[in-house]
């Protein structure tokens, strides 16, 4: 506990354990990915220790895989990644003690399953800032070792287990849904309706992209749509909260 008797790191770090679970085998799978791209084991590891973003690496991954121009997979892995601006300013009024030099240290760990964790968490028991690098390093570590192994050794291990490769691929899309429900069940501030929102929304872009023909673009289509849709209904809820008082 902090000395304020708020959850402190190690009870961020024990809050990471789902996200750690999860996270082992979606980073496996992310692993054999980047070989099979091309990419070497160093870089599969780097990718996650600097760009940190499940569905971008998968995103990126198969774009170099098709042979498409890198400015058009840096972009369309931008794209993907401005989901995370607004998880930040939403998580904000529950931790103490921020400064903006400790901001940009947490903005950086603020993944989505990190952040299904903190929103459904911190509403009901604010935290210090340590809670939430707790958190993030739990996560940041699983997914880094899991890339790496799965880099290293994933083919091997496919090949000895044919029916792991379907399940590693399902792996991050499960772990989101699972972490998602207990959040939306939150009473919380009506918190649980934006992110519904965004996933419903970046989810029906998606599909329906994907059967018109236009699968190249359902991924970032569904990456702009979903926060859109998720932060204009949290304008349109706190405008409606501000009317009523």
């Amino acid at each position: 506990m902090s000395p304020e008797g708020s959850p402190g790191f190690a009870a961020g770090l024990g809050a990471s354990v789902p996200v750690v679970i999860g996270y082992v085998p979606a980073a496996l799978a992310f692993g054999v990915a980047a070989k099979g791209a091309g990419l070497g084991t160093t870089e599969a590891l780097l990718m996650s220790l600097v760009v940190y973003s499940g569905a971008s690496q998968f995103a990126i991954v198969g774009l170099v895989a098709a042979g498409v121009p890198w400015l058009v997979t840096a972009a369309t892995a931008l794209v993907l990644g401005l989901r995370h601006v607004i998880y930040g300013p939403s998580l904000a009024p529950y931790l103490r003690d921020l400064t903006p030099r400790r901001s940009a240290l947490a903005a950086f760990g603020l993944t989505d399953e990190v952040f299904a964790v903190a929103a459904s968490s911190l509403p009901q028991r604010p935290a210090g800032l340590g809670w939430l690098l707790g958190l993030e390093l739990g996560a940041y570590a699983s997914w880094a070792l899991g890339s790496l192994l799965g880099a290293a050794a994933g083919d091997a291990l496919v090949e000895v287990l044919p029916i792991l490769a379907p399940a590693l691929s399902f792996a991050l899309p499960a772990l989101f849904v699972a972490l998602l429900v207990p959040m939306l069940r939150a009473p919380a501030r009506g918190a649980g309706r934006p992110i519904a929102a965004t996933v419903l929304a970046a989810g029906a872009v998606a599909t329906a992209l994907h059967v018109a023909g236009f699968q190249a673009w359902s991924i970032p289509a569904a990456g702009v749509a979903g926060p859109a849709a998720g932060l204009l209904l949290s304008r349109a809820l706190a405008d409606r909260g501000r009317d009523r008082r």
